[in-house]
């Protein structure tokens, strides 16, 4: 309680202890106030608020106390004196002995965690480094902790972004050691400043669930050759440790970077089916001129009201008359069929309002006719599928590659389902199915695709097109499981204590019956396996297969290990292309001076955040 008074209160204690025992009290307080001050400042504060209170109320309550003294001491001459009316001075806050060794700061770990969540900001929402020099955000900081200073460019990439960059790459490294089995995904992209990008996210499967971080996002300075594209990969495999654990390479269908894989990389090249699904829909499209020359019209009358700002005002007003809700055109990239999917179906949508508003502009293309309309009407349900299929493919927290198949199946089923009224709706649908079993029907028998099928739950057999190629992938299936149980019995007999010399003489025979004994209880052991999961009932189609692998692990220790394998496989390249279509956002002009390195750390921590927990 005496360490919570002010020095000015032990006044009257100076007037009447011994002044020695006084100066030591006066020391162990000065002592005692700054310890306060450096080790528990949430301490002090109240007190400190506490004594700013007590000196307002003694200002505003009239004389000081020892003013009441005199005037009591001299009463008794003085006994009708009037009270004392002149003004009181303001109490001016007496200093610190030795002044304040210490301004009021944050602690280290105030400041950290502070500067942690400025990183976090600036990899999760791709803000410029250059923020911090902002004097809107430097005035904005100051009134949410006026004792935080910002830290300057400088200080962010040369300490700040590789600390924390480390920190979350310290725990990845961790991660794919852990693992045996990981895949890639790789694309290239130019940036707004035409430099050159190489982007490489890996998959993988940790603790039953599924991964999907980015490692690593290089700038390509030499010419884009098969074999520099496969340096720059290899190079960043290395870095991770996973060159020898990596089951297939996702990308594109370039010929360079197919290049670099097969011939450089020596690695399996998986290619993208989102990619895929994207040339057989282009195949189907650019054959067919009755429907180019309605998209073509499409894209007239879309580009005028987008670039119109009458046009467009004409279209809301009519909306509103109509009472329904204002839509905007939307206008598609060439590069992406499901951007003219997207026209499309928003022509439909405001087809009454726009014809409309088409009356009140002159100067307006063309409209739509009415086999036109109906054109459109015919070919959508064609298309609509191929957009779903893409969608369903491009996520990354479950298996994808594991359904390419059922779902190809399917897409042909539909195909060949859908009712056609038109010339070129027909002519769609046919050459639509033609190419789909040209480019994605030989999936069924790869290897890779047909083990992640049959090893997901929810489709074993059931999901192959073909029951030669579902009983092909059992047989895959069955040898690898025989390899593994060959090795662990390898390596349990090599582990096993020699007891006694062999005999020479009958080593040869010997070595003959245990090799047979040991093909036989694989061979065996391998196909009840097999048939003892393809008797457990189908994992409804909803779920996650990792949560049936999770439960079974024991169950099915050689299936769960190659589950591991081969459900962290993606179907798309995606992944890799969702980096650069975010990083966009950060190689735009504010951000266009931005060092490739810092570039490298932003993504990789936007990408990873939630690493760090």
């Amino acid at each position: 309680i005496f360490l919570n008074f002010k020095f000015n209160y032990y006044y009257f204690v100076l007037r009447v202890l011994n002044s020695n025992l006084v100066i030591l009290l006066a020391f162990i307080f000065i002592l005692s106030k700054e310890h306060l001050k450096r080790r528990h400042p949430a301490h002090l504060n109240p007190v400190i608020e506490t004594e700013e209170q007590i000196d307002s109320d003694v200002l505003s309550a009239g004389p000081s106390t020892s003013s009441n003294l005199q005037s009591e001491h001299s009463g008794s001459n003085t006994s009708s004196q009037q009270p004392c009316t002149s003004p009181i001075p303001k109490r001016s806050r007496q200093l610190k002995l030795f002044g304040s060794t210490r301004a009021n700061e944050l602690s280290e770990v105030e400041k950290s965690s502070i500067d942690k969540s400025l990183i976090k900001m600036i990899s999760v929402d791709y803000q410029p480094l250059s923020l911090v020099d902002n004097i809107g955000f430097l005035e904005y900081s100051k009134k949410l902790q006026p004792l935080y200073k910002p830290p300057s460019r400088k200080t962010l990439t040369m300490k700040l972004l590789p600390d924390e960059y480390n920190k979350i790459a310290t725990i990845l490294k961790s991660m794919l050691r852990s693992i045996k089995n990981v895949s890639i995904t790789t694309d290239m992209w130019t940036s707004d400043s035409n430099r050159a990008y190489l982007t490489v996210t890996c998959h993988f499967i940790y603790n039953d669930s599924l991964y999907s971080p980015v490692l690593a996002t290089r700038e390509i300075i030499k010419i884009h050759t098969g074999a520099n594209i496969a340096t720059s990969i290899s190079d960043i495999l290395i870095e991770w440790g996973i060159l020898d654990k990596i089951v297939t390479i996702v990308s594109d269908n370039g010929a360079n970077i197919k290049n670099a894989i097969n011939e450089h990389l020596h690695k399996y090249h998986h290619p993208c089916v989102a990619h895929t699904l994207n040339l057989i829909v282009n195949d189907a499209i650019t054959s067919n001129e009755e429907l180019l020359n309605v998209l073509k019209k499409c894209r007239a009358l879309v580009g005028h009201f987008k670039h119109s700002v009458s046009a467009s005002t004409k279209l809301k007003e009519i909306q509103n008359q109509m009472n329904v809700p204002e839509l905007k055109v939307k206008q598609d990239v060439s590069t992406r069929w499901n951007s003219s999917l997207i026209m499309l179906e928003r022509l439909i949508q405001i087809k009454a309002p726009l014809s409309a508003a088409i009356t009140f502009l002159p100067h307006a293309p063309n409209f739509l006719t009415a086999l036109e309309w109906e054109l459109i009407s015919d070919c959508l349900p064609l298309l609509k599928p191929f957009e779903i299929m893409t969608v369903e493919l491009s996520g990354e927290h479950y298996p994808t590659l594991s359904i390419v198949i059922p779902l190809i199946r399917g897409l042909q089923y539909t195909l060949r389902n859908k009712t056609t009224t038109t010339a070129a709706g027909t002519l769609l649908k046919k050459t639509a199915i033609d190419v789909l079993a040209r480019r994605l029907g030989i999936l069924e028998s790869n290897k890779i695709v047909a083990k992640a099928t049959f090893l997901d739950p929810r489709f074993k057999k059931t999901g192959f097109g073909l029951v030669d190629n579902a009983n092909n992938t059992e047989k895959w299936i069955t040898d690898e499981i025989n390899s593994i149980m060959r090795n662990t019995q390898q390596n349990e007999t090599s582990n096993m204590p020699i007891n006694r010399e062999p005999n020479l003489l009958w080593e040869h025979f010997d070595s003959k019956v245990s090799q047979i004994r040991t093909t036989l209880s694989t061979g065996i052991s391998a196909s009840l396996l097999i048939r003892q999961y393809l008797e457990m009932p189908y994992l409804n189609r909803t779920k996650n297969p990792l949560d049936f692998w999770k439960q079974h692990k024991n169950t099915f220790p050689e299936l769960y290990s190659l589950q591991l394998k081969y459900l962290c496989v993606p179907a798309t390249s995606v992944p890799s292309e969702r980096v650069f279509s975010k990083t966009g956002q950060i190689t735009n002009d504010r951000r266009n001076r931005l060092h490739p390195k810092n570039l490298d750390y932003i993504v990789f921590l936007n990408s990873n955040v939630n690493l760090n927990l």
